[in-house]
């Protein structure tokens, strides 16, 4: 078929610019991966290697050499026996719903029209009917191609672009979208560019407009609103009806609620997952993994009695049929294939989805004369070569296991094994038995001693700051858009703060998130009270020495352009000391002053707040709460890593000092502030925040947001200047939008020490405890 506007989706070219248009038939030669990546080169020339030939590779499980931090690459199928040429007798049918079975526990995720570009959209319908798998359509409504396919899911998401009964109608059934792993809490985000006339068309909204999805559902904020609406759907569509859900704290109870109001299945959506365009601060901080999501969504489900006629689709980095077998060894019925599904189709892993100009023209903005297009017949062959090539690798690893059905291995955790140092609450949370048997590969050693500088800057991190200053690129004073998964810690990149084992929630379902494009979001803080209110909860830290004086004015300056303020310890004289942090006995007039804890005598004169400053150390955390205890003259702490003596990571001091204050019952009178020049950004501040901070300050992020650099000579100008404003916005929106995500409307009074919106992953038990967290999948 040809449309109207001469965009090539056919498979030969023709009509209006045809000659012209080129068709894609090869992968490109994959580029140098600057930095980290989940998705490594290996994985994706394996993925290759099932696409073209549509066989299983000599490599059936995953090498040692690709196994991440990450729980489900520390855990082994048990085999009992080598292959012996019996694979083809195993049987991989799963039922998908009542009456009705697919050929193998393959879903292909769901993508949408206008994330991707149209010829993937028909390739991965078509591909799904020629295998007998499921296919989900996304929420970009449907176009012709894919309608006509049989083997679909069609998305009911909370704009409802381009749906109506006549399409909710198609296919085998509904997928209500709650949320998705890439972005909880956060709804679907087309940039505007890429919304062409039959991106328009489809979804029914303008050309060239954002088409940003509502966070929550306006007609769901309750899991009895969300019964409603299954209901509703049943009796509409006369369909079976699933619920699509990113991984977040309350999945056990979201399930659990989900299978009560009469859904047939629910697809959990992983944190790491892929997308066309999210803001990067909530795509890299927010959600768990999907392993720890799937073994406590049905260990709730069984022992509720809701486990059976349930399908139970999880998605998100499942990146080999050996992470496939896995998860349904802890209670999948059935795995997603999404970013898979891309790679087989010649993805590149370039994040750059949302501009438009995808070098494999997957997501590529459609426009009337298209240069290149994907070969809708050679990417049905990819797709099913992938589906039919990862079928027959499960059938090799399932023969090895001594299994002659896939459904006998569904929650058979027995048959998993665990590698050394797991920690206990880990093994316990996925329900492993017995000991460890294999040596540890992944693990990564948790920062004790201060953060590790330097993994702390890494090529993606400079990067956003630098977009988000307007240092780079065209979206200064915005969060960072960016696409596909994540490579954050610490499953992919090194960890370099405790932070770092640490996911915000995000609403789902049990409460609804709040729209951060749509309403407001408070995010003022006041100190000492009332007395001193800042615009946002994060202010300037004292920079490292040597900084030019110049440097520090326009940070002055702009903490009081932008009602914030900064701390002048070390810098002396400033110009613009009306929103600064002054030492006592400085003579700078200043609204907030500071007293070093081992110089502090006496009670301060009343006039400016007057905080006790300490360095991050067990030690003088303790004295500085004995001192709070004595003196209420004064405003509160501030706990700064960078203060000489500190050895203890800033993230436990906060939890300890606020945790003691609470139990106190003084926590109402003290403010408490953390600082230093390793806070990376908006979401270090967050999370600082859930575990007691009132007022995070950071700086080296900020210098680094505005080109500064240290070894070599920069002009400083009046560009310096509206960089730092850039700099101060944007992270003011990625709070926003953490706070949306995590269903906050006010910073101060919801997210200052309110542990239960953090989760964390494979965390030391003992250290997790004192920071006071739970978990991620418990409960």
């Amino acid at each position: 078929m040809l449309t109207r506007e001469g965009i090539m989706l056919s498979e030969k070219p023709q009509g209006v610019g045809a000659a012209r248009t080129m068709e894609v038939t090869n992968y490109l030669p994959l580029p140098t991966f600057k930095s980290k990546e989940f998705w490594t080169p290996w994985k994706i020339q394996h993925i290759r290697r099932l696409s073209q030939t549509g066989r299983a590779t000599d490599e059936p499980f995953l090498v040692p050499s690709e196994r991440t931090g990450r729980a489900l690459d520390r855990l082994y199928l048990k085999t009992c026996r080598p292959a012996d040429g019996g694979a083809g007798r195993v049987r991989t049918s799963v039922p998908f719903i009542r009456g009705m079975e697919i050929s193998s526990p393959i879903y292909l995720g769901d993508m949408s029209f206008g994330a991707l570009s149209g010829v993937p959209n028909i390739s991965i319908g078509r591909a799904a009917d020629a295998t007998n798998v499921v296919a989900g359509t996304g929420e970009g409504g449907l176009l012709d191609e894919v309608a006509g396919c049989s083997n679909i899911t069609v998305q009911w998401a909370s704009a409802r672009f381009g749906v109506d009964i006549s399409t909710l109608t198609r296919g085998l059934g509904v997928v209500i979208k709650i949320g998705q792993g890439a972005k909880p809490g956060i709804g679907g985000h087309l940039p505007g560019a890429k919304v062409t006339e039959p991106i328009s068309r489809t979804r029914r909204i303008p050309v060239g407009m954002d088409a940003i999805s509502p966070a929550p559902h306006h007609d769901i904020y309750s899991i009895e609103d969300l019964g409603q609406r299954i209901l509703g759907l049943k009796e509409a569509t006369g369909h079976p009806v699933f619920v699509k859900v990113a991984a977040t704290n309350y999945i056990p109870y979201i399930a659990s609620g989900i299978a009560r109001m009469g859904a047939d299945g629910i697809i959990i959506d992983g944190s790491g997952a892929g997308t066309g365009a999210a803001p990067a601060v909530v795509k890299n901080n927010c959600g768990i993994p999907i392993e720890f999501a799937v073994a406590s969504a049905d260990a709730i489900l069984r022992r509720e009695g809701l486990r059976e006629n349930f399908t139970v689709v999880a998605a998100g980095r499942v990146s080999h049929p050996e992470d496939s077998l896995k998860l349904i060894a802890m209670g999948a019925d059935i795995t997603s294939l999404g970013t898979a599904a891309l790679l087989s189709l010649g993805c590149l892993m370039v994040h750059k989805c949302h501009l438009g100009y995808c070098p494999a023209v997957l997501t590529n903005k459609i426009t009337q004369r298209q240069a290149r297009v994907l070969s809708i017949r050679q990417s049905v062959v990819w797709l099913t070569n992938l589906v039919n090539g990862w079928t027959e690798e499960m059938r090799l690893i399932l023969e090895q296991m001594g299994l002659d059905d896939v459904r006998d291995l569904r929650g058979r955790r027995d048959l998993l094994e665990y590698e050394e140092g797991m920690n206990r609450e880990t093994v316990s949370i996925l329900g492993l038995a017995g000991s460890p048997t294999r040596s540890a590969s992944g693990r990564v050693d948790l920062p004790m001693a201060g953060p590790a500088r330097s993994a702390l800057w890494p090529p993606g991190r400079i990067t956003m700051l630098t977009e988000m200053a307007g240092t780079i690129g065209k979206a200064a004073a915005e969060a960072t858009l960016s696409s596909m998964g994540n490579t954050s810690p610490p499953t992919v990149e090194t960890p370099a703060r405790l932070s770092d084992w640490l996911v915000v929630d995000g609403a789902q379902v049990t409460r609804p998130s709040i729209d951060p494009y749509r309403e407001e979001i408070e995010t003022s803080v006041y100190l000492g009270g009332t007395r001193l209110r800042l615009s946002s909860p994060f202010f300037f830290t004292h920079l490292q020495p040597g900084i030019k004086a110049d440097v520090n004015d326009i940070f002055s300056r702009t903490a009081l352009s932008m009602g914030l303020l900064m701390d002048c310890r070390g810098v002396g004289d400033v110009k613009h000391a009306a929103r600064t942090i002054a030492d006592v006995g400085s003579g700078q007039h200043s609204p907030v002053c500071s007293v070093d804890i081992g110089s502090y005598a006496a009670p301060p004169a009343a006039g400016s707040l007057v905080y006790l400053r300490a360095p991050s150390s067990r030690e003088k955390v303790e004295e500085a709460l004995g001192l709070l205890r004595s003196d209420g003259a004064l405003a509160g702490v501030i706990l700064d890593e960078d203060e000489e003596g500190s050895d203890f990571p800033l993230e436990l001091s906060v939890a300890r000092v606020d945790a003691e204050l609470k139990r106190l019952g003084l926590r109402w009178r003290f403010d408490v502030l953390a600082e230093g020049n390793s806070v990376r950004g908006s979401d270090d501040i967050f999370k600082l925040m859930a575990l007691g901070a009132d007022c995070v300050g950071f700086g080296q992020a900020a210098l680094i947001a505005m080109g500064y650099e240290e070894d070599r000579e920069v002009v400083l100008d009046v560009k310096s200047a509206q960089r730092l404003e850039n700099f101060v916005a944007a992270t003011q929106r990625e709070i926003k939008l953490l706070a949306g995500a995590a269903g906050a409307s006010s910073v101060s009074s919801t997210i200052t020490g309110n542990r239960e919106l953090l989760r964390s992953v494979d965390l030391d038990p003992g250290v997790r405890k004192e920071l006071g967290v739970k978990p991620a999948g418990g409960a």
